[in-house]
């Protein structure tokens, strides 16, 4: 929490290196409140807000992450998963961030992600789209369940992998993907890519890949501003909010009140006087 006005950040240790990533994000927002051009270069955009807090985002990762940090790191290598936590352990940034940083180091489609050993599931996932396609149809994130029979089920503490092989959404789609994993005690390491960065096949199918033609949109509600990728409602035109699943009809349809009166009609709430709508007054 910050009182910019003030120049306090305000917070409660939870024990974790996430709590570093929270205090560097909102110095970033002091910063920029310092910064009366970023204020004026946002202000052009329609979400504004949701771009503010990218920027601020980025100013954390530069300021836990500095990408002479990452680069010495990578040394001129491809993404591996050995470097999730060769940054870690370097950096006081957390192994979220961390993927963050290497996911932006893709020369194309590729993720970088985190799964639960125990559960069988994905803990953390960041994804580098592609950059003339955009966002796959198949593709790792959190919460999803490692595939039955997926290689990466079989990699114990120590272990490594690296070969082909697919990824599965919950609707059974799938894709193939170069995968290089590493096994750790209550983790998996992986990096998912869909060009062969480490040389780990001599044939290279040609394969045809999906991508989601869905629109980019963005949401204003819950108390949030939301990027979704999906269909619009077709009266107003607007986005389904992850959280509730309403558009702006839904909410202003569940905002609205019934008459007193004899109508029997229902009115947003401004639109009543002491229950009674325009014409039952």
């Amino acid at each position: 929490m910050s009182f910019l006005a003030d120049e306090v950040i305000l917070y409660r240790r939870t024990g974790n290196r996430r709590e570093n990533f929270t205090l560097a994000h909102e110095l970033g927002h002091w910063l920029v409140d310092k910064t009366d051009v970023v204020y004026d270069t946002l202000a052009q955009y329609d979400g504004a807000a949701k771009m503010l807090e990218s920027v601020c985002d980025r100013i954390a990762r530069v300021l836990l992450l500095p990408d002479k940090r990452v680069s010495d790191i990578l040394g001129g290598a491809p993404v591996e998963a050995s470097h999730v936590m060769a940054l870690y352990r370097d950096t006081s940034a957390s192994l979220h961030a961390c993927t963050i940083a290497l996911k932006d180091r893709f020369p194309g489609l590729g993720a970088v992600v985190v799964l639960d050993r125990a559960e069988g599931t994905v803990r953390y996932a960041s994804v580098r789209p592609d950059d003339e396609c955009g966002w796959p149809i198949v593709y790792p994130w959190r919460g999803q369940a490692i595939p039955p029979g997926h290689p990466l089920r079989n990699v114990r503490p120590g272990g490594t992998l690296r070969l082909r092989t697919f990824w599965e959404n919950m609707w059974g789609q799938r894709d193939d993907f170069y995968v290089d994993a590493i096994g750790y005690s209550t983790s998996i390491i992986a990096v998912f890519s869909a060009d062969d960065l480490w040389q780990a096949e001599r044939f290279h199918p040609s394969s045809t890949r999906e991508f989601d033609q869905r629109p980019e949109l963005e949401v204003r509600c819950c108390g949030q501003v939301h990027t979704i990728r999906g269909w619009p409602c077709s009266t107003c035109g607007e986005g389904y909010c992850p959280k509730c699943g309403r558009c702006r009809c839904d909410r202003h349809t569940a905002a609205e009140k019934l008459c007193a009166g004899s109508c029997y009609m229902r009115y947003l709430p401004h639109l009543l006087v002491n229950g009674l709508c325009e014409n039952c007054r």
